[in-house]
């Protein structure tokens, strides 16, 4: 898709040379990514969302560690109710997910995120008063989690539809690339202050902790103005809706191709499970090793932020990915071949997080400006499906194939099948290496 020329330039200039040119003077004017947070209500959305999700990593970790206290007594019984924790936070946002999106193209989005976020607090009051009390167990964790996670699959594909209508269109990359730096430093900060807060806090404050972090997000959408779809735009409620949105991504292969890319990525190249027995069994560096492995990936993305730029002037944003993509494999591949030093196998990990970081910069540039804003909310929820079921049934596949054979070879074959699976992709659309959304 071409920007219009501005009715300033001459009307003779050829269109495309137009939209260069209005590109280029809008990175004039604004280099860097940090400056789209200039526009007020996406600075508000972005500042609420970067505390909010940090609280959430927090919260997740102090999760985990209550269930390893309350089932310690039993290591087989303590790992499969860890192994439970992660399957009712999945299991909800793949079933619920593109209800959540049918929801943000139907309603009024502000409003809608107000009520999530006043319900993702309400269950971490829970979490901390059931603590306080010492009435705490495993029924009501898994309940509380459950619940979260039903009602996250509104949040997210909500999120995504209301961020291209608080930026103009041509700094939709410098939004985009804002909010996956994001992501990757709530993972890295919150995943590490969770323990420290557990340590300083206890469990119960810490459970308080995130509580306070959604209401900053809260007092962010209150003051926001979000623009609404027109009525007549609108989606129609029910199933129509949701065949609607179905029927667009029918027409629209290329963003059904760059989401498939990403699911097939985390699907056979994700070795999260497999990273404690790397730690213990192969590179025999301990739990303090794990940490290191556990953040690699996001450390990697985080070090490629200062050039999402340049990433983002990417003209063949579909050929993009699917280099990142392959070069994600590659990474994993040699990750699985690693026996040490620790920093070599870590350096590995980082690499897949940068290439993942580019893979996700120009996918969102290409399902958020190829979606109009009627089906952002479908077309973001069947985006979570993926970025959320990729690394969820990946940790499943990885556990199954090493139980079978070794954890270097389902490593390993992970890597090598993702790059053939994004051949695959490729070969079926083929449209995908030209695409070009700006």
């Amino acid at each position: 898709m071409k920007t219009e020329p501005k009715p300033s330039q001459p009307p003779a200039q050829d269109p495309q040379e137009a939209s260069a040119a209005t590109a280029d003077a809008v990175r004039t004017k604004a280099p860097g990514s940090w400056r789209v947070l200039r526009h007020r209500d996406y600075a508000l959305l972005f500042g609420g969302q970067l505390i909010s999700a940090a609280g959430t990593q927090i919260q997740v970790v102090v999760v985990l560690w209550q269930v390893g206290l309350l089932t310690r007594t039993d290591v087989a019984h303590e790992a499969f109710a860890l192994g439970l924790v992660g399957l009712f936070s999945a299991v909800p946002r793949l079933v619920f997910s593109l209800v959540g999106g049918v929801f943000a193209d139907l309603l009024d989005r502000r409003k809608l995120l107000l009520s999530v976020n006043l319900l993702l607090a309400s269950t971490s009051v829970v979490l901390a008063v059931t603590t306080q009390a010492g009435t705490i167990s495993l029924p009501i964790i898994y309940a509380m989690v459950l619940l979260s996670a039903c009602v996250s699959s509104f949040e997210f594909p909500t999120r995504q539809a209301i961020i291209p209508t608080l930026v103009p269109r041509e700094e939709m990359p410098a939004a985009i690339s804002l909010s996956m730096v994001m992501m990757q430093l709530t993972f890295i900060a919150g995943a590490t202050l969770g323990g420290f807060c557990i340590a300083l806090l206890g469990i119960a404050n810490s459970y308080w902790l995130d509580v306070a972090s959604y209401f900053v997000v809260i007092a962010a959408l209150l003051v926001m103005m979000v623009p609404r779809i027109p009525a007549e735009r609108r989606a129609q409620g029910g199933i129509a809706a949701l065949v609607d949105g179905m029927r667009f991504l029918r027409a629209h292969p290329v963003i059904l191709a760059v989401l498939s890319l990403d699911f097939f990525a985390t699907f056979f190249g994700s070795p999260r499970a497999l990273l404690p027995v790397y730690a213990d069994q192969i590179l025999h560096v301990g739990p303090q090793g794990l940490g290191v492995l556990a953040a690699a990936t996001s450390i990697g993305a985080v070090a490629l932020a200062p050039f999402t730029g340049v990433i983002s002037r990417i003209r063949r944003q579909g050929m993009g990915v699917a280099l990142a993509i392959v070069g994600w494999g590659l990474f994993i591949v040699a990750f699985g071949l690693s026996t040490g030093p620790l920093w070599l196998s870590a350096f590995f990990l980082a690499g897949a997080g940068a290439a993942d970081m580019v893979s996700m910069v120009l996918r969102g540039l290409v399902v958020q400006l190829t979606t109009p804003d009627e089906f952002r909310g479908r077309i973001s929820s069947v985006n979570a499906m993926f970025v959320i079921g990729g690394p969820s049934l990946g940790q499943f596949e990885s556990g199954v194939v090493a139980s079978f054979a070794t954890p270097q070879l389902s490593v390993v074959s992970g890597g090598l099948l993702c790059i053939v699976a994004t051949a695959a992709i490729v070969a079926i659309v083929p449209g995908l290496l030209r695409v070009r959304v700006r």
